[in-house]
């Protein structure tokens, strides 16, 4: 049998608290991205804005992206990157497959699960080829300031970083998934302009917003596990 005062001593491990925080983000993230990809689909207006569901908590991927590259590095970065697109694929599958499933007869909402999973192909398409893209430029983007900052102004990466991933981000997945797309947007190619940058300054917003957190992240983090983000790379 284990000892419990060795449990006690493992849990008091620094390094298992590291880890422990890691899975954390890394199911933190995972669960916004399919978010993203499920129940993200909708759009709704407000104050004559109309934006994605998604807009509430997708920009906050990035956030966690930044934490975990300050914290951990590039590398455990695009792993956290990776393991979201991923499970995004794993999703796309067995929506598919429920789908085909042919329907039970005491199951009146075959039409209405069809509607709302049909075109998630073509936002999971959109989706992957958007958040590759920018996560991976996001990561990129936020170790060169690092390096050019030597550490300094998180502030800066943390916003630097984002704020071009995310223009990239918003053009390439409104235009592949909206873009002649009836199932889901009838508008004109002005109304798909509008709606891009729209998203895009919103999330910018967000953006700034979230820098507070970034530095209150960092901080319980480092009193937490002792994690130091200056010797990651």
């Amino acid at each position: 049998m284990t000892d419990p005062s060795d449990r006690r001593d493992a849990s008091r491990d620094p390094r298992v608290s590291q880890e422990r925080l890691y899975a954390f983000f890394l199911a933190l993230f995972v669960t916004f991205v399919l978010l993203t990809n499920t129940v993200g689909v909708k759009l709704f207006s407000v104050f004559g804005l109309t934006l994605p569901v998604s807009i509430i908590w997708y920009p906050l991927t990035f956030l966690v992206t930044d934490l975990v590259s300050e914290l951990y590095g590039a590398r455990r970065a695009r792993w956290l990157v990776v393991l979201g697109f991923a499970m995004s694929v794993m999703l796309l599958g067995f929506a598919m497959v429920g789908i085909a499933l042919p329907a039970s007869p005491v199951y009146p909402l075959q039409e209405d699960y069809t509607n709302i999973f049909g075109p998630i192909w073509r936002l999971m398409f959109a989706s992957m080829a958007a958040y590759l893209l920018a996560q991976m430029v996001d990561v990129q983007l936020f170790h060169f300031w690092k390096r050019v900052t030597r550490g300094r102004h998180l502030w800066l990466r943390n916003n630097g970083s984002t704020m071009i991933s995310q223009l990239l981000d918003s053009v390439v997945v409104n235009t592949i998934f909206l873009y002649k797309n009836p199932a889901i947007f009838t508008g004109t190619v002005g109304d798909l302009v509008g709606i891009t940058l729209t998203v895009y300054v919103v999330k910018v917003l967000i953006a700034a917003a979230d820098t507070p957190f970034a530095y209150l992240g960092v901080w319980l983090a480092r009193r937490a596990t002792g994690i130091d983000p200056m010797h990651v790379r």
